[in-house]
């Protein structure tokens, strides 16, 4: 009888501890980062074979209010911002996104940025819950183009 209540604490004692996992530390995942907030393009620097190029500063104003969404199940909404460069263009269009370790891919951009492929490739080489920095590489018309990309919440 007298090993009944050491029994118990014992018992007690290993769910207690078994129900306090080390690995949930409340930290989101870079997913979660990235899910359901606006982002804007906030710098774009280009190097190529004449030069760096900020690639930002050319943009117009009705491109710099332009901004992304990334959703769940790799989901993607462009918006066209405040203003539109055209008044024809939907206000939003569908795209795709995935992120494989640092690698984030993203289709169905380009239009709304004046960029000159639709889809992006982009190495996350920092990202928090309000600002993603990232290196890319593109070819256009034959010339490899290295690039740096920052994107901020709204």
């Amino acid at each position: 009888m007298k090993n009944y209540p050491l029994l118990l604490l014992l018992f007690c004692s290993t769910l207690f501890f078994s129900a306090c996992s080390s690995d949930d530390d409340g930290t989101p995942s870079q997913d979660e980062m990235l899910q359901n907030k606006r982002w804007q393009i906030t710098a774009l620097d280009a190097s190529t074979p004449i030069g760096n190029l900020d690639l930002y500063e050319d943009f117009e104003d009705c491109q710099k209010d332009n901004f992304v969404e990334f959703k769940a199940n790799g989901v993607l909404v462009v918006d066209e911002g405040a203003t539109k460069c055209d008044s024809s263009n939907p206000q939003q269009t569908p795209g795709t996104w995935s992120l494989n370790g640092n690698v984030l891919t993203i289709s169905g951009i380009g239009d709304a940025f004046g960029l000159p492929d639709d889809d992006l490739e982009i190495t996350v080489t920092s990202l928090t819950n309000s600002r993603l920095d990232g290196e890319f590489t593109e070819s256009v018309s034959g010339f490899s183009i290295d690039g740096t990309v920052t994107l901020e919440t709204m």
